[in-house]
C-alpha cells in the first residue's frame, strides 16, 4: 500500500488517538508507516493535523497536495486543510451533508449511546475506503487495546459501524455511483 493521509479535526475530537489506531493497525498489517502531528492550541480547541504515510517513505510530513486521502471530524476542518488533498484525491468528513464521502459520524455515535465516538465512526467510515486493501481487524485489536474499559465496547461498536457504513458506499460506487474526488 502506498498512501498519504491527513488527518484533521481540534483538540479533543481524539484525532491523535484516531492516528494511534492508524499507525498500529496499518503497522500490524505489514506495512510501513510513519507519522507526525500538529496540535499546538490543541488543548484549547486549535486546529490538530496529524499526517500518515502508509509505504516506503524517508519524512512523515505530507507537502501540499499529495494527501491521497484527507479525514476531516467536520467540513469546516476538511476545507480548511484542502491544499493538502492531491488532484483525484478522496475527502471524508464528518458532516450531515450528502454524498459518498459525507457521513454524519456524530449523529450515529449518539444513535450508539456513544456522543464521543464520532470519531471511530469516521475512523471506521475512511478504513471501508481502502478496502479490500485493508481489513478491519488489525484496528479493532489496536482499538481494543487503546480504549479505556469503561468506553472499549462503544468504540468498538462505533469503529464496525464506520466500517459498514462504509463498505455500502463502496457496494453503491460498484455499481456506478462513483464516490466524489476533490480535483
Amino acid at each position: 500500500m502506498d498512501l498519504q493521509m491527513a488527518i484533521v479535526g481540534l483538540g479533543g475530537e481524539g484525532i491523535i488517538f484516531m492516528t494511534r489506531i492508524l499507525v498500529e493497525g496499518f503497522y500490524r498489517s505489514g506495512h510501513p508507516v510513519i507519522s507526525t502531528e500538529t496540535h499546538g492550541m490543541a488543548m484549547r480547541g486549535g486546529s490538530v493535523i496529524s499526517q500518515i504515510k502508509i509505504g516506503n517513505y524517508q519524512s512523515p510530513l505530507i507537502r501540499y497536495g499529495e494527501a491521497g486521502m484527507l479525514v476531516g471530524t467536520s467540513e469546516v476542518e476538511a476545507q480548511r486543510n484542502l491544499p493538502f488533498l492531491k488532484k483525484g484525491g478522496t475527502v471524508i468528513m464528518n458532516t450531515k451533508g450528502k454524498g459518498d464521502h459525507c457521513i454524519d459520524a456524530t449523529g450515529i455515535a449518539h444513535r450508539l449511546g456513544n456522543p464521543r465516538g464520532g470519531n471511530l465512526v469516521l475512523l471506521g467510515y475512511a478504513l471501508a475506503h481502502l478496502a479490500p486493501t485493508t481489513s478491519l481487524e488489525p484496528f479493532l485489536e489496536v482499538t481494543e487495546e487503546l480504549s479505556p474499559e469503561r468506553f472499549l465496547s462503544g468504540n468498538l461498536r462505533a469503529l464496525e459501524e464506520g466500517w459498514q457504513a462504509g463498505l455500502q458506499v463502496d457496494k453503491r460506487r460498484k455499481k456506478g455511483r462513483g464516490v466524489r474526488r476533490h480535483g
